[in-house]
């Protein structure tokens, strides 16, 4: 519906891959041409702190939008090849047992048209809420329809561009934490299939140590390192999603931060100014305060449950039925241990402070000490 999936992997739809990439990077160019118009405005509103500040809001967050949109034209090729881990065969364990993928999927589903929908929600409101407000322009029928034309088609494309970038962020946040998980789970197996192949064996083979002629030992090993790759290329993977989405989140972060104190404040001021909580104007900011709060939410969740996944890879190990295993596949098992353990790479806005839920309390207790100093 909002053609992140014709961006990335036109191919599938029998579209040449440059047409809709050109596409998007001349709409966001064009979008950014009225964009700057806003520049104006807000050198006009210098000596009005509320139109100020939330032109300004505008402007930062309509910039951060179409950054996004282009990022997402610019890296297709790039953020394409890391959709491949959400396939089931990517590994070999999420191959056997596609069943944390398949909850995952659902979830993910659900999450995103609701993501999607209260995005669009706000985008409808933002265009509805002028026909109802008070304009420098009312005189004026022809200089408010040029206005307003502007406006929508500003916001309709950074609705566009946000929801793409974030959604893509999103499913591969979940893509990973599922594949974690899944490797986890595969982990614990070890050893434990074959030993149950071998535990019957006695009462039918005498106590046999090979079946079909391969060793039980031998099976156990190639297990192992099969997980140790799968695990491998999934860390590839990740690895190669952080390079291209850091810069975007780190910027997010800044900007969802700013943006947040702005419309909290900018609600305040409104309804100190005699305004009804359900006047048109607040009802506005309340909805772009709602959206860009569960944006900034999606950031932090979305990398705190990649790291919940994560975590869960080196007791999957631990977990495997390592104590009846040889000498070999213990040093294996350990080595594997160690380069879980040695990869520690996550989301930090600096460092110590990491992308997570607890970065989000943060930001939201910060931002409303902020604003009560700024209506003092």
């Amino acid at each position: 519906m909002i053609g992140v999936h014709q961006l990335l992997r036109p191919d599938e739809y029998g579209q040449d891959n440059d047409l809709y990439r050109t596409a998007a990077k001349v709409i966001v160019g064009l979008t950014l041409v009225l964009q700057s118009m806003q520049v104006c405005r807000l050198y006009l509103a210098r000596h009005d702190i509320t139109m100020f500040a939330y032109i300004g809001v505008m402007i930062i967050n309509g910039l951060m939008c179409l950054l996004k949109g282009y990022m997402v034209a610019a890296k297709a090729d790039q953020m394409s090849a890391t959709l491949t881990a959400a396939n089931y065969a990517f590994t070999k364990c999420g191959g056997r047992d596609p069943s944390k993928l398949r909850l995952c999927r659902a979830r993910l589903s659900a999450i995103l048209r609701t993501f999607v929908g209260l995005s669009f929600g706000t985008l409808i409101v933002w265009l509805t809420m002028p026909w109802f407000m008070a304009s420098d322009y009312d005189d004026q029928p022809f200089i408010w329809g040029v206005v307003y034309v502007i406006e929508s088609i500003i916001l309709t494309v950074n609705v566009f561009c946000w929801t793409s970038f974030d959604c893509y962020l999103v499913t591969m946040c979940f893509v990973f934490e599922a594949q974690f998980c899944t490797m986890s789970t595969g982990y614990e197996t070890l050893g434990r299939r074959r030993t149950g192949a071998k535990s019957s064996a006695p009462q039918k083979l005498g106590n046999a140590s090979t079946i079909n002629n391969v060793k039980i030992s031998d099976v156990n090993y190639d297990d192992l390192t099969s997980h140790i790759r799968d695990n491998q290329n999934i860390i590839k993977q990740y690895d190669a999603f952080f390079d291209v989405v850091r810069p975007m989140v780190l910027i997010q972060i800044a900007n969802g931060m700013y943006s947040i104190i702005m419309l909290i404040f900018l609600t305040l001021v409104t309804h100190l100014s005699g305004y009804s909580i359900f006047s048109a104007p607040i009802l506005k900011f309340v909805c772009g305060l709602a959206s860009l709060t569960i944006e900034l939410y999606i950031y932090c969740y979305g990398f705190n449950h990649i790291e919940d996944g994560k975590s869960t890879v080196n007791f999957g190990l631990y977990s495997s039925n390592w104590t009846e295993m040889d000498l070999k596949f213990k040093k294996t098992l350990l080595l594997a241990m160690t380069l879980n353990s040695a990869h520690k790479r996550v989301m930090k806005v600096s460092p110590n402070s990491i992308v997570n839920l607890e970065m989000f309390t943060g930001v939201m207790n910060m931002s409303y000490s902020i604003v009560s100093v700024l209506l003092k």
